[in-house]
């Protein structure tokens, strides 16, 4: 093996991943059929994943993965299609499959113009797939946060030796500004610098708790809050999907989570013309300036939800009429609010904004008469 060269080495796991492509297609298509024939009771099984379980000794996990694969493939053909003629990868076309699954109907409506649109990598598909899902289910995608909001965990732990384990789970808001400040924090490796990746994460982590701990004074004299950099027209801001809302680094932030950021933040204009060129940057400014905020911080003291008393610290400046919306940044429209509560604060809204939508939805008659 130390005679073949780079690039042959290269040219063989292009084509190793060719060929597992060319038999995970086959493999779809085989136990499409199978499964539409009930084949697995012909074994004695009651299910095709029970069969795969047994015969093909998997996980219960994976057995599922395939079968629900199979099945989407065999209702939607166009994916299935492209995946075999090189359009997609396999990776691109598990994630159409694993939309198909969530949003059959509309996946079925729109399936044509999803696989067109797919991009060339997993992160562009999965990209395209997000913006499609805030724009086609808005209901499911506030569902959706509400749930990461009840799995939220952060779990520590000391062992004997000292060191500290843990375990976390962070909704993709949290997650995404965790990942932008320890990315932030994490320069080029020197020469020399023998540390891995999760070595240097690490270190970036604790850099971040320090950094934090001698800085604390900043938040509460009304200074600058960190950054997490987002992206976004003013339709996002009004809370209407299907323009842009992304973070710097392409992750899609539901319209709804903009709307919270956007309440308390600084903001930069960037007009662009007609291919994209920048026309007009406008100078960055706070959505509540720092006197302001000062003098809420001065009024409030902690958040002002009923019983909570978390200091100002710990608080955003809300607006309680979104400024997005024509609320005005003046003291009788913003209030502390620590960020649970701001959070809950968010999404209370959003019910109510989509209990509105839906209830002046027009109702549908039966025209057909005897």
């Amino acid at each position: 093996m130390t005679t073949v060269s780079t690039d042959e080495l290269a040219s063989w796991l292009v084509g190793i991943e060719t060929d597992i492509s060319r038999l995970e297609q086959n493999r779809v298509v085989v136990l499409s059929e199978f499964d539409s024939r009930d084949g697995h009771h012909v074994y004695g099984h009651p299910s095709t994943i029970s069969f795969l379980k047994d015969a093909c000794r998997m996980s219960g996990g994976r057995a599922k993965r395939l079968v629900r694969s199979a099945r989407a493939a065999a209702k939607h053909v166009a994916t299935l299609a492209a995946w075999r003629f090189g359009q997609l990868s396999s990776d691109q076309a598990q994630q159409l499959f694993d939309i198909s699954y969530q949003l059959p109907d509309k996946y079925e409506a729109a399936e044509q113009v999803l696989i067109d649109i797919s991009g060339d990598t997993v992160d562009q598909t999965r990209q395209v797939l997000d913006y499609w899902k805030n724009t086609i289910d808005p209901t499911g995608v506030a569902l959706d946060q509400v749930n990461q909001l009840e799995r939220r965990s952060f779990e520590l732990s000391t062992l004997a030796n000292g060191m500290v384990t843990g375990r976390f789970m962070l909704t993709e808001l949290a997650g995404e500004t965790l990942r932008t400040a320890i990315t932030s924090l994490i320069p080029p490796p020197a020469v020399g610098d023998t540390r891995t990746a999760t070595q240097r994460r690490h270190d970036a982590l604790a850099d971040l708790a320090t950094s934090f701990l001698e800085t604390t004074n900043t938040t509460t004299s009304g200074g600058e809050k960190p950054h997490l950099n987002v992206h976004v027209d003013l339709d996002a801001l009004k809370a209407e999907p299907g323009g842009l809302h992304e973070t710097t680094s392409g992750h899609v932030l539901p319209v709804e989570t903009i709307r919270q950021i956007s309440c308390d933040c600084s903001l930069t204009r960037i007009v662009f013309g007609p291919n994209s060129e920048i026309i007009d940057l406008g100078r960055k400014t706070r959505s509540t300036p720092p006197p302001m905020r000062r003098a809420v911080i001065a009024r409030d003291r902690h958040c002002t939800w009923s019983g909570c008393r978390r200091p100002a610290a710990w608080c955003d400046v809300h607006h309680i009429i979104h400024w997005a919306d024509g609320g005005q940044t003046v003291l009788t429209n913003l209030t502390l609010l620590c960020r649970y509560h701001h959070t809950l604060t968010h999404q209370q809204d959003t019910q109510n904004r989509l209990e509105q939508a839906h209830q002046e939805q027009p109702a549908t008659t039966d025209q057909t008469k005897p």
